[in-house]
């Protein structure tokens, strides 16, 4: 009888195992975790790093480098340093993150300004022309880009695009006789958000799932998207004001910013949004819904 139970535990254990390696061959992820609990550690951890830490800030202050990009750097605490902690210096902002059940769940991110630009700032959906760094909470760099890209704000993480808002863009750019650009008094700002508004439980090359991010970014122009082509700006096609863009008038399964006919009623709507050109958006019968917006 003793022989037979450690037979069938032997055959339970290979079994289990051969279980575990198939998994793994077929790439097995670990159900999301709650988002509630998530929240409170990556905010817990992201207060601490603030509270513990300082940055660069006098690279952003030297006059000398006004028009350079300064690569955001962490800095010690030390007394001899001189250094004020990042927690002092960041502004709270909350952000709707919404799971696959359709639930929201609030966020709070930190933004950081680093310098302040000259110009004036994109919404969350416009399209920028950016430098940046992003970071892990142990300091690790992930990604840098040093050369100015355009990115647009709807194709990255939440959380990078929420910063958007925060940093103000440099004066007309200057053309050099080599045909590059030159921009002076552009903005920069950090982010430091939690995995929610980042890649939250999807691991991609140099994050492991469920980091906190940090993002330090450097604005020298952008354009006011209009996906559509519809004379509404992308940022106003977020209907409901929940901060995703899916909103779909007419449930024709294309996402506002993505239809040239929000209602459905056959009518353009850049035809009926605003025709008076008074800048608000025409509502023939007073019925409180736009007409780009109203089937009837």
């Amino acid at each position: 009888m003793n022989k037979l139970t450690h037979f069938l535990e032997i055959f339970c254990f290979l079994a289990l195992l051969t279980s575990c390696q198939d998994e793994q061959r077929r790439g097995f992820v670990e159900p999301p975790r709650d988002y509630t609990a998530q929240r409170a550690v990556d905010n817990d951890s992201l207060i601490s790093f603030m509270k513990r830490w300082s940055y660069n800030h006098e690279d952003y202050a030297d006059a000398a480098n006004k028009d350079k990009r300064v690569s955001f750097t962490i800095d010690s605490l030390k007394p001899e340093n001189n250094k004020i902690p990042i927690y002092d210096r960041v502004q709270e902002i909350s952000l709707r993150v919404k799971d696959a059940d359709d639930v929201y769940h609030d966020h709070t991110a930190y933004v950081l300004p680093l310098r302040e630009g000259v110009g004036t700032s994109p919404t969350v959906a416009d399209s920028v022309f950016i430098t940046y760094k992003g970071m892990l909470l142990n300091q690790t760099k992930f990604d840098e880009r040093t050369s100015p890209i355009w990115f647009e704000s709807l194709s990255v993480v939440k959380g990078f695009g929420a910063l958007m808002p925060y940093i103000k863009k440099a004066t007309t750019p200057t053309v050099n006789t080599d045909g590059t650009y030159s921009f002076s008094g552009f903005g920069s700002a950090a982010v430091f958000m939690p995995s929610a508004l980042g890649y939250y439980e999807t691991r991609r090359s140099g994050i492991p799932a469920y980091s906190p991010l940090i993002f330090a970014v450097d604005l020298y122009t952008y354009n006011t998207t209009d996906h559509d082509g519809d004379s509404v700006p992308t940022h106003l096609e977020d209907v409901d004001g929940d901060g995703y863009f899916d909103d779909d008038t007419d449930s024709d399964g294309v996402p506002n910013y993505r239809d040239v006919d929000d209602d459905n009623d056959n009518i353009l709507t850049r035809d009926e949004y605003d025709e008076n050109n008074d800048g608000t958006p025409d509502d023939t019968d007073n019925d409180g819904t736009p007409d780009y917006l109203d089937k009837d």
